[in-house]
């Protein structure tokens, strides 16, 4: 059996939406570091890792360029209305990829995971109340 598309979604995205990881965190295996299980993350949307490096300690490293790139590449794709973000790797790189984000008035979903109810929750940044506390 053939289904068709309706007119309706003809020329619109019909993609999932993406839950991003700012890098992918290492957990201590038996006898060397695993990658973290973010399986249980895709019952929310796509995996796409924003950087796969920790943010470099020096500015004028071509691992820096590239970082910037992956970073700013992540913002024009991230829709706040669709996607996730969940926090795992470095705290710097973590802080920066929430600024770059903030400099396009883009504001984060987050996935946090719960360990006693095995699960991811969304939470939700509410950028005016951060907004009205600072003035």
């Amino acid at each position: 059996m053939v289904h068709s598309v309706p007119d309706r979604y003809i020329g619109h995205q019909m993609n999932n939406p993406t839950v991003w990881i700012v890098k992918e965190q290492m957990i201590r295996g038996e006898t060397q570091p695993i990658p973290m299980d973010y399986s249980p993350a895709m019952a929310f949307g796509d995996i796409e890792f924003i950087t796969h490096h920790d943010m470099p300690l020096y500015g004028k490293s071509s691992v820096q360029e590239h970082w910037n790139r992956d970073v700013q590449s992540f913002v024009k794709k991230y829709d706040p209305d669709r996607d996730y973000i969940i926090t795992t790797g470095q705290p710097m790189a973590i802080l920066a990829v929430g600024f770059a984000l903030g400099q396009e008035g883009k504001c984060p979903r987050f996935l946090v995971w719960r360990r006693e109810e095995n699960r991811y929750r969304v939470v939700n940044f509410d950028s005016t109340l951060a907004c009205e506390s600072i003035v």
